[in-house]
């Protein structure tokens, strides 16, 4: 297997996406990171997914990691062409991609899914969903303008550690020099207001009921956000759509799966892209 890509790709819009990329010639699998992430919360999942014959990309989202940083451009619809084009820049869109997507993530690939249905083999998401509507002080709090920089700013480092240990079924899961990625990344000039700016952008989507590309729902089992109710709605949209969703729940899992639980969300993941890549009959 070829080792490790790094590297940077700028768009016809201008901007510049930095992107990591695993795995030799195969089906493209689109990895899309949440908030406060960039493409790091999926370096222990990208390693399984390519050595099991799939090409893996995971970009640093528009305004996060060591991408670009502009004033505008962070509704899903804007960040989905981002990635978009970026596969197909990089000469990956010649087959349909699996998109999947944890967290704010999720939005980008249900638009992915929602509005260029033929170049998605199956859209997966993690922790995020149809009829997954987690309670939280914290949506509100980033949709308000201004505020949250001034006061996150001198806090920055207390702050993630706090989501990433009330979120998790394991509080010590993220080593600290994970955490000191994502605290070097959002201090970075500009970029605490662009993590901010998705939710301050448009509603959350979700893919559409008449979607036809096959859909996996993953949760975790002890995310503290999540309640009986999440996972029943989840159902009951779901089966709304023409595909219905299939939803799994990792054990021993919080909110942040990727890195508190990379194996069997790969499993999941692989057993998934086998059903629904080349030569396979769902």
């Amino acid at each position: 297997m070829s080792p490790l890509e790094l590297g940077f790709l700028r768009l016809s819009s201008g901007l510049r996406l930095r992107f990591r990329c695993l795995g030799d010639d195969g089906p493209t699998v689109l990895l899309l990171h949440g908030w406060p992430q960039t493409g790091h919360a999926w370096r222990r999942v990208m390693p399984t997914l390519a050595a099991s014959g799939y090409r893996v990309v995971a970009p640093d989202g528009r305004g996060a990691g060591d991408s670009d940083k502009p004033t505008e451009g962070y509704d899903a619809q804007t960040r989905k062409e981002d990635v978009r084009e970026l596969v197909s820049v990089l000469g990956l869109g010649d087959a349909p991609v699996f998109a999947v997507g944890h967290g704010e993530g999720a939005d980008v690939a249900a638009a992915y899914a929602a509005d260029h249905p033929q170049e998605v083999a199956g859209l997966a998401t993690l922790s995020a969903g149809p009829g997954v509507t987690p309670a939280g002080w914290h949506g509100g709090f980033h949709q308000t303008p201004d505020l949250p920089e001034l006061l996150l700013a001198p806090h920055l480092e207390a702050y993630l550690r706090h989501f990433f240990r009330a979120w998790s079924h394991d509080p010590d899961m993220l080593p600290e020099q994970d955490l000191a990625v994502y605290v070097r990344a959002l201090s970075q000039p500009g970029a605490l207001r662009a993590s901010l700016a998705p939710f301050r952008a448009s509603p959350v989507l979700t893919p559409g009921s008449d979607s036809s590309v096959p859909y996996l729902l993953l949760l975790g089992e002890s995310d503290p956000r999540l309640s009986a109710a999440d996972l029943s709605g989840a159902r009951a949209a779901g089966e709304r759509r023409a595909v219905p969703v299939r939803i799994e729940i990792i054990p021993r899992g919080g909110y942040w799966l990727p890195e508190e639980r990379p194996d069997p969300v790969a499993a999941a993941l692989l057993t998934f892209f086998r059903e629904h890549g080349p030569g396979s009959h769902p």
